[in-house]
């Protein structure tokens, strides 16, 4: 276990780096601040889903082997058991704010807070932490990724709500062409139907390369962004908002431990619907390492785009990710050694 907690610390230690480069040119005045808006534009639109498609469609023939002895009919129930998972747990997150902040004066900052708290940074960091808690389990992976499709369908509903107060600003249209949910209807797809899965013809396995690779750059970009808007406020600012740590103990400490208490009674009350299996516990912690996570990297980009607490939302952003260096290894220890208690 003492193996496992120095991994994952170096793992974060090596993710937080990124920020440097970031940081660096950005107060060397190469890098303007207009950069931020076109390498979160990368993201959304290329990076992002070209995770979800190399998540879903791009296996090894190990990794594919483990999927049909599981089965089509069997997977597919796993995933409506992690969505609904997911799904409650976000809400019972979403529920506990509303509770802590309701007699919170500045309702802005109050929302800003609230969103940082429910919406973690599961896409382009849960994927590296998952793997390695997992062994590289492609189930686990793929699990995550359902939880990364209830994140992306209440970003653009409950999230959006929360950082304007306006139901108006919810577009059925937003939310069915967001990228994230477009690239999971297609994975889906190729998933289900392999004999369409051109990423599975051997003839020509080097289109695997494109979603290969765009994949890997979610973690970076993700990092130096951080990096550029760290470059853009004084130093002390990032530790002298009370609101920014009561945002990071339902971020990094209650969100967890809640999806922790949501993951335990589905699993007592779906024994005998999941097959019980070693990999089946990840449909129930994928969320809980998902919840894990440092905030959503988009909690910055949406506060400035409705022109709503920008800068408290950007404080708390950087703050909580470089707390989560410390929270995560610690969560990650307590979560392992709790679940055999559950499962047992």
């Amino acid at each position: 276990m003492a193996q496992m907690f120095i991994k994952v610390v170096l793992s974060i230690a090596v993710l937080l780096a990124f920020i440097v480069p970031g940081y660096v040119l950005k107060k060397a005045g190469v890098v303007q601040s207009s950069v931020k808006r076109g390498l979160s534009s990368i993201l959304l639109y290329v990076c992002q889903p070209a995770l979800i498609i190399s998540s879903f469609c791009v296996f090894e023939d190990d990794e594919w082997a483990v999927i049909e002895q599981l089965g089509a009919g069997s997977i597919a129930l796993n995933f409506l058991v992690a969505a609904a998972v997911s799904l409650v747990a976000m809400l019972a997150v979403f529920a506990l704010c509303k509770l802590v902040f309701i007699k919170f004066a500045d309702r802005d900052r109050a929302n800003v807070y609230s969103y940082i708290a429910v919406f973690s940074n599961c896409g382009f960091l849960g994927v590296p932490f998952i793997e390695i808690l997992t062994d590289g389990s492609i189930l686990a992976v793929m699990y995550l990724m359902i939880f990364n499709l209830v994140f992306a369908l209440l970003v653009w509903t409950l999230g959006v709500w929360l950082l304007t107060g306006d139901r108006g600003n919810i577009s059925a249209k937003k939310v069915l062409l967001n990228p994230s949910i477009i690239a999971t209807a297609v994975a889906l797809l190729l998933f289900f139907v392999p004999e369409i899965n051109f990423f599975m013809i051997e003839q020509v396995s080097e289109l695997c390369i494109l979603p290969e690779y765009l994949s890997t750059m979610t973690a970076p970009l993700s990092m130096i962004i951080v990096g550029v808007s760290m470059a853009e406020l004084p130093f002390k600012s990032l530790f002298t908002d009370a609101g920014t740590y009561a945002a990071g103990a339902l971020r990094l400490l209650a969100a967890p431990f809640v999806t922790f208490g949501v993951a335990a009674l589905f699993y007592v009350f779906s024994a005998g619907l999941v097959s019980a299996t070693p990999q089946s516990q990840y449909i129930f912690l994928a969320p809980v390492i998902a919840m894990s996570m440092s905030p959503a990297a988009t909690v910055v980009a949406m506060a400035e785009q409705y022109q709503k607490g920008g800068s408290s939302a950007t404080v708390a952003f950087i703050a909580n990710t470089l707390l989560s260096v410390i929270t995560v290894p610690l969560v990650m220890l307590a979560v392992l050694q709790l679940w055999p208690v559950v499962a047992a």
